[in-house]
């Protein structure tokens, strides 16, 4: 354990660094923001490099049993390294776990969303429906900070999987389902083949069209909005299509 009270120590500056996407991508590392979820990292057995506390707690201690090297800072540092106004802490720096291949198992598939929000979102909604995550090329940063604070420990649930394109997931034996606004069928009258690989596009334009889906699937609504919320319309077709293998 070490104490730090200057925002121009050479650690405090790499943490802070890393909420710019640039230098997550370089050096393979990333921040873990909140007792939540920087708890669901250690009980995953993920060891942080660097952990920055205001106080050496008992997870500190544990932490630092695992490996961490152990800051104490003041406020003005942990709001240096944090995203966040008036962070709780703790702060971990950790290495950004290596993606694997697709699985014939239940996919999410983020295609192009921007939002680090809505990502987190909906990796939440993966973890508590038994979904993998993959990420396409084009969609935000998945280890976005901001995405894993949304996502609330459930990045460190999930598995997460990288696919070029939708072929990749059709070649381990799952059936596309993209979600659109309109046109497509009610996730609730569904009967697929095999697990689903249900993707979800960008929050402005959605998916770009229809070519390599193979099932579109619309929520009915009552129509006094024009379209849900990406994160939500995933994440309530991901819980209907669940709960149909189960009927």
């Amino acid at each position: 354990m070490r104490r730090v009270t200057s925002t121009s120590n050479p650690a405090v500056k790499a943490a802070a660094a890393l909420h710019r996407a640039r230098n997550r991508h370089t050096t393979g590392r990333t921040l873990v923001e909140g007792p939540g979820p920087v708890a669901a990292a250690l009980e995953a057995g993920i060891v942080p490099e660097t952990y920055f506390t205001t106080s050496f707690d008992a997870e500190a201690a544990r932490a630092a049993e695992l490996g961490a090297e152990v800051l104490v800072v003041d406020e003005p540092v942990l709001r240096r390294v944090a995203a966040t106004d008036h962070p709780r802490g703790p702060v971990a720096v950790i290495a950004i776990p290596t993606p694997t291949r697709p699985r014939p198992v239940p996919t999410l598939v983020l295609a192009g969303l921007a939002d680090p929000g809505n990502a987190g979102t909906l990796i939440r909604s993966a973890a508590a429906f038994g979904y993998d995550v993959a990420v396409t090329p084009g969609t935000v940063d998945v280890w976005n900070p901001k995405a894993i604070r949304a996502a609330a420990g459930a990045h460190f649930a999930v598995t997460i999987v990288t696919a070029l394109d939708l072929s990749d997931l059709r070649a381990v034996g799952l059936t596309i389902v993209g979600t659109f606004p309109t046109g497509g069928d009610a996730p609730d009258a569904l009967r697929l083949p095999s697990p689903p690989a249900v993707v979800v596009g960008s929050e402005a334009h959605g998916l770009d069209d229809r070519g390599g889906i193979d099932v579109a699937v619309t929520i009915p609504t009552t129509g006094a909005v024009e379209s849900l919320n990406a994160a939500v319309a995933g994440s309530l077709v991901m819980y209907t299509l669940g709960a149909s293998r189960h009927r």
